[in-house]
């Protein structure tokens, strides 16, 4: 009774730290939630005002279009074609930073006022001039020359000032088209934080959809804590024959039990078998009846020799359920320095069990941890010199398994709980041979002597006698 309230206890203190890791974890993504949602604001905010910006300058481009004559369906390269060739003609001999339509229409007013006044005294002075052409024939020869001149000056100088208004034109049309681009980038990153955002929140209801599913799959565990499965026996040998090594169990056909299912061995009054040291192991060979099997004694002590009364339990199985479990990397189980990762899947295929997922030694995830997943069993520590992608690799599954709250499970604890023992040590010959198989073991319980360093002076280096002077020797 007393072992079954500490089960209570542990179990709900486990239930409340579970509990309390939800309501950070919900904290977290909430908090994440509600600042990715303020960056979306603040970027809708931004490529509202460069929409009203853009739109505000269309308006006056369309009003400009309006007052200088044109339709606002005319393409600004039209446009500015017409503007050039109008400023160019109306407004040659104005000063280049001038050359624009108000200052070439007051321009050309004031001109057609000064010509008007002008074309009366020129009259009169046509007239005046009459009477001097003929004194002016003699030297109108040098005149023209320079008059000529004059008008080579005006033509470069005209040249100058239409290639400076030319290059005003087209920075113009640069600084038009960098305020074209800088809207364009505005609308892309507001289409980027809209992007993100809805990125966010699926990523959010996902978490959310696993934390839930994980809370309700613990909250059943919680709940069967009540009379736990894993701490009692599976079954019980009810017959053993020491001669052939052959027990039978009180499993059968109606328990879902499978022939290849190796079960630990326990004293009969075992009652908490996480605690208990096994007595040995066994496989079951053949399925006898609904609740009857046959199984071959698979490790055993002679001091201490399986009997009827004992109790079987296996961590992969138990009657009407299939224990699920993930396999991280670099399972070696006989030591010899390579792979059994596959054997250990097979082992826990052939005792009815699941294998969600598993982790192989070039870093490839095959399969998925859920959140029914049981168990995670760990391999040895990456050896040195191991890629760093594969440590990346162990390390993200080993977070994930935290993060569905699935258990740890070393492989030489997982072999103990459900019996295994290995048959047969195969030493390997040639290049993938082991080392620490042709080195020289000592007996059992016995002292290996190591040298102190120590040399008695029997056996210290000896050397040749030296050839003493005036001899031969």
């Amino acid at each position: 009774m007393a072992r079954e309230n500490q089960g209570l206890q542990i179990a709900l203190i486990t239930f409340v730290i579970l509990t309390l890791l939800l309501a950070v974890f919900t904290y977290l993504f909430f908090r994440q939630y509600d600042e990715q949602y303020r960056k979306a604001q603040a970027a809708l905010e931004e490529a509202a005002k460069a929409n009203d910006a853009a739109r505000s300058a269309q308006t006056d481009l369309n009003t400009l279009k309006t007052i200088l004559g044109f339709s606002t369906t005319d393409p600004m390269d039209k446009i500015t074609q017409t503007a050039k060739q109008e400023l160019e003609t109306y407004g040659a001999d104005l000063d280049p930073s001038q050359q624009n339509y108000r200052t070439v229409l007051d321009h050309l007013f004031k001109t057609l006022q000064a010509k008007s006044a002008t074309l009366v005294a020129t009259e009169q002075k046509l007239r005046d001039a009459e009477a001097k052409i003929a004194q002016l024939e003699a030297s109108k020869a040098p005149l023209i020359a320079q008059q000529k001149n004059r008008a080579d000056q005006a033509e470069a100088t005209l040249t100058q000032e239409r290639q400076k208004f030319t290059a005003d034109l087209q920075a113009s049309f640069q600084a038009r088209d960098d305020l074209q681009k800088r809207v364009i980038e505005a609308q892309q990153q507001a289409q980027d934080a809209l992007a993100q955002l809805d990125a966010a929140k699926k990523d959010f209801d996902r978490r959310i959809r696993t934390v839930s599913a994980l809370l309700s799959v613990r909250t059943k565990e919680l709940e069967a804590t009540k009379n736990p499965r894993l701490e009692t026996p599976d079954g019980r040998i009810q017959w053993v024959n020491q001669q052939l090594g052959t027990v039978w169990i009180n499993l059968g056909e109606a328990d879902g039990l499978s022939v290849g299912t190796t079960f630990a061995v326990f004293p009969g009054n075992t009652l908490n078998i996480a605690d208990a040291e096994r007595k040995g192991g066994i496989e079951v060979t053949a399925i006898r009846g609904p609740h009857l099997a046959e199984a071959r004694i698979i490790d055993d002590k002679v001091s201490d020799p399986i009997m009827p009364g004992d109790v079987i339990s296996t961590l992969i199985w138990s009657p009407g359920d299939r224990r699920r479990f993930a396999i991280t990397n670099f399972v070696d189980i006989d030591d010899d320095g390579r792979s059994d990762q596959e054997l250990l899947i097979s082992i826990i295929r052939q005792s009815n069990g699941v294998v969600d997922a598993w982790l192989d030694d070039e870093g490839n995830l095959h399969g998925q941890i859920t959140a029914d997943t049981d168990y995670i069993v760990v391999g040895n520590e990456p050896p040195e010199g191991t890629n760093v992608a594969v440590i990346q690799a162990r390390s993200d599954m080993l977070k994930r398994a935290d993060e569905m709250a699935v258990q740890r499970i070393s492989v030489r604890e997982l072999l103990r709980r459900i019996g295994y023992k290995r048959e047969t040590h195969v030493v390997r010959f040639g290049p993938g041979a082991n080392p620490a198989d042709f080195r020289a073991k000592p007996k059992e319980g016995e002292v290996i002597r190591r040298s102190t360093g120590a040399v008695s002076e029997i056996f210290q280096p000896r050397q040749p006698p030296r050839a003493k002077a005036g001899t031969a020797f």
